[in-house]
């Protein structure tokens, strides 16, 4: 069961961040010996099992050890600031989406390697537009009032006008998506542009003259049209299917000879049709450039594919080392990690 931050009192709180801070300007390093819990109560003006319980706080976290009857000491003085911090992790959806389900896991996991907890906060499903407000998300706006949440790690581009709410509340916001989402946030930036450009190119060194790239929105589509190459839209696997289904429909000669898409579930769903459609003679098979994530190990039931890598675990340990910086700091600063796709195909 999750637990909210404010499960531990205000005064632990103030108490666990004074110890932080002692242990910092004073320059403590392992091994070193902090004050007495007399000293401390007098110094802080806090009571002694305050003090008890955030000392506790600390040696989960692994910053300080209680030595029976000799007294608190550092265990180690970098190790985690963020004990008992709440992130809120903000997704589209998981449905139909091993590679939105993998990277959510990722990055609860990395939080919870920083003793931070997590609050997942899924988007309604009527809502609609690339770039959503935090209304869209139930919850969300709840948390953020009340301060549940000291950070927020998103997958979605939210609005400018959630971003500036966010911002007021004094809450460092980072994300994780493409670069022609034109969004105004810190975060890591997966570099589907330079993507398009070299799949375009090794299409055409297999000869294919009709490249067409595949776009799970018109919004998406309208973006990535600057790349010159034109396309459709389909999303998620039944998306894919009908994508097939519209190709197949082309007269032969409009046919494309090569596909475009980082979205593995839009290419699943149409190989699975454009096979089962054809069955057994499969006349139609357009060379495809996709995505494969390192630590999904997606297979294709075709040779006529060309293969950029990512990885899934790379990109979100980025992400959330990029937030926990900034919590670190106390301040959100806008900045931009670029994330590459690997080719396979050289």
């Amino acid at each position: 069961m999750v637990q909210y931050k404010q499960s531990i009192p205000r005064k632990v709180e103030f108490a666990r961040n004074a110890l932080i801070s002692l242990v910092h300007d004073r320059n403590l390093q392992a091994g070193d010996r902090l004050p007495s819990y007399a000293v401390l109560r007098d110094e802080l003006g806090i009571g002694s099992q305050t003090i008890a319980n955030a000392v506790d706080l600390l040696c989960s976290a692994g910053m300080l050890e209680v030595r029976d009857k000799v007294g608190i000491f550092v265990q180690n003085p970098n190790g985690s600031l963020l004990a008992g911090r709440t992130v809120a992790v903000v997704v589209r959806q998981l449905e139909g989406s091993a590679y939105a389900a993998a990277l959510a896991g990722f990055i609860q996991r990395y939080l919870n390697e920083h003793n931070c907890q997590c609050l997942t906060f899924f988007r309604r499903a009527d809502a609609t537009g690339e770039r959503p407000f935090i209304e869209e998300f139930p919850g969300l706006a709840q948390s953020l009032t009340e301060h549940r949440c000291d950070g927020v790690l998103t997958l979605c581009p939210f609005a400018d006008e959630s971003l500036k709410i966010i911002a007021s509340y004094g809450i460092p916001c980072c994300f994780i998506g493409d670069d022609d989402q034109n969004f105004a946030h810190s975060g890591v930036v997966l570099e589907v542009k330079k993507f398009l450009k070299e799949a375009k190119d090794q299409l055409t060194e297999k000869n294919c003259k009709r490249i067409i790239q595949l776009a799970v929105s018109g919004q998406q589509l309208n973006a990535r049209l600057k790349s010159g190459i034109p396309g459709m839209i389909g999303l998620s696997y039944g998306g894919g299917a009908k994508i097939a289904q519209q190709l197949l429909a082309m007269p032969e000669k409009d046919r494309p000879d090569g596909l475009i898409s980082d979205d593995d579930t839009v290419v699943s769903g149409l190989l699975a049709e454009l096979l089962q459609s054809q069955y057994p003679a499969i006349n139609y098979m357009p060379w495809i450039a996709t995505i494969v994530h390192r630590e999904l190990g997606e297979r294709y039931p075709t040779d006529r594919v060309l293969l950029f890598e990512q990885s899934i675990g790379e990109y979100a340990q980025l992400a959330v080392d990029l937030l926990m910086e900034q919590l670190r700091d106390g301040k959100s600063k806008k900045t931009r990690i670029m994330y590459g796709f690997k080719s396979l195909n050289k």
